[in-house]
């Protein structure tokens, strides 16, 4: 039986002076049934809880920037995130080269080093890998029609800035309980995921969620961990009927791969993908978007019943797509674009964009996330001020992308 995985990792990898911070894992299979649950400190740790866990086939989603190449600003992935969920209060932290924190490359190589595969969505694993890609939560969250986050997500991490200090801590309590209440229902779900069927997520769903930081913190992880197995066996169940690959048209590495965000997605949360149409190609029709056919004209079709092979793909297929609809960064702008060795003069090769005042706020917010370290773990005012800054970014974002965010 399939075994999916989901990790929660922790960006940092410590220090000899600090340890490093809780890494959530949570491993289920096909039936949803929770196999193994906890916490991995460190991404030996992680690593070690993967290799003995995951099974050939296994598939593996991680909530961490896997593959980083850019040295400074944000990865296309991470744009497409605010650009196609920004209407549901939904973002991504900034990672570039420049960042002191990057757990997620760390595991990277360590689990190609141990023979796994990373899985960018666009090529078609054998079916006795074992795979892992990068998920998101607050995607899965908002664009899982079963889980009914319509409006917005949930603020089940941050503090609510707009309610007096004393409410805030409960307040955040509260919005993580009804969330764990949600995932619970998925035992009943395509697929399913069975809280209740291990001794330390069942724990999630018969205990009220802490409001003291260090342990609500310690249970978060736990949750998207959880979220992330789902995601992992929603994937491999749906493929791209109810996924998107965000980042698709980014810069390949030397070996191909595209640092890319597998992303669960309602029919309005797609927005002109620029993804080949040879590229990607499950048992499930990919929802054609165009500028002259909104998201939303018409849902997708049903998936064929062919049979389920790893992770429900057929082979890729080529097309008569030249590329041509892909959009390519070039560092040193316009200018530099021509420069390009076997770049024609008047490219279309779009110059790298400046960041924007969204993308700086962001990557404030990601700075004084980390700054946590030389804080109490307890301090309120401190969590204030990290809330009314994500605060800053989701307005921003309404006024860059032309949607309200926030009633």
């Amino acid at each position: 039986m399939t075994r999916y995985l989901g990790v929660d990792l922790a960006w940092g990898e410590g220090t000899e002076r600090r340890v490093a911070n809780e890494s959530g894992v949570v491993c289920i299979d096909e039936t949803g049934t929770v196999v193994d649950a906890g916490w991995a400190i460190g991404i030996d740790a992680v690593v070690s809880w993967i290799l003995a866990t995951a099974e050939p086939g296994s598939v593996i989603a991680v909530d961490a920037p896997l593959l980083v190449q850019n040295a400074t600003g944000m990865r296309l992935c991470e744009r497409e995130v605010g650009q196609r969920y920004g209407r549901w209060q939904v973002s991504a932290y900034p990672s570039n080269l420049g960042l002191p924190a990057l757990g997620g490359v760390a595991l990277f190589r360590a689990l190609e080093a141990a023979g796994l595969h990373y899985f960018d969505g666009l090529s078609t694993p054998a079916e006795e890998d074992i795979v892992f890609f990068e998920a998101y939560p607050h995607t899965t969250l908002v664009g899982a029609e079963e889980l009914g986050y319509t409006e917005a997500r949930p603020r089940y991490k941050k503090l609510d800035a707009s309610l007096p200090l004393t409410e805030r801590r409960q307040r955040r309590a509260d919005v993580c309980d009804e969330l764990i209440a949600r995932l619970d229902r998925l035992a009943s779900a395509t697929p399913p995921l069975q809280l209740r069927s291990h001794p330390v997520t069942a724990l999630l769903v018969d205990e009220p969620s802490p409001t003291r930081e260090a342990a609500h913190k310690h249970r978060e992880d736990l949750v998207d961990a959880a979220i992330c197995a789902w995601t992992a066996s929603s994937w491999a169940e749906h493929g791209l009927a109810r996924f998107q690959v965000l980042g698709a048209a980014d810069t390949p590495d030397d070996r191909g791969r595209v640092p890319t965000l597998l992303a669960m997605a309602r029919p309005e949360q797609r927005h002109a993908p620029r993804i080949p149409q040879g590229a990607c190609a499950t048992n499930a029709a990919i929802p054609r978007d165009s500028e002259d056919t909104p998201a939303t004209a018409a849902p997708s079709p049903p998936r064929p019943t062919t049979p389920k092979g790893h992770m429900n793909k057929q082979a890729y297929t080529e097309t008569e797509t030249n590329g041509a609809d892909a959009i390519e960064f070039v560092e040193g702008g316009a200018a530099g674009s021509a420069a390009v060795e076997g770049q024609p003069s008047g490219s279309t090769r779009a110059p790298s964009p400046a960041p924007t005042t969204v993308e700086l706020l962001r990557s404030a917010t990601w700075h004084l996330e980390h700054a946590r370290v030389t804080a109490d773990a307890d301090d309120v005012a401190f969590e204030a001020a990290r809330s009314a800054l994500a605060e800053a970014v989701f307005d921003l974002e309404a006024v860059q992308y032309g949607e309200s965010t926030r009633g």
